[in-house]
């Protein structure tokens, strides 16, 4: 979550309330990114799986890819993955526009 800089070690209890990391934010609109709104802290909305293809996707864009040889042999929910990793950078990149 770097656009928005977060980091649960650093944050007070005050900021964890605030923020929504347990419960929802008692701030209406405390959490907005393009068109969605959220009650809570996004860091906790992201599954852990989520992290785990950011960070495989960024050792693709180095080339490397999680099993040798080619893309045949790469799993499938690796490939769709990457697909959608590139189809919402492409977005953000036009929007930024």
């Amino acid at each position: 979550m770097h656009k928005f800089k977060l980091d649960c070690h650093k944050c007070s209890d005050a900021q964890k309330s605030e923020r929504g990391c347990e419960t929802d934010s008692p701030i209406p609109g405390m959490w907005k990114l393009n068109d969605w709104e959220f009650t809570r802290c996004p860091r906790t909305l992201v599954e852990r799986k989520s992290v785990d293809y950011l960070s495989a996707y960024f050792f693709f864009i180095k080339g490397y890819l999680p099993n040798p040889d080619g893309w045949l042999d790469q799993p499938a929910k690796f490939v769709e993955a990457v697909i959608l990793i590139e189809r919402e950078i492409a977005r953000m990149k036009e929007s930024e526009e």
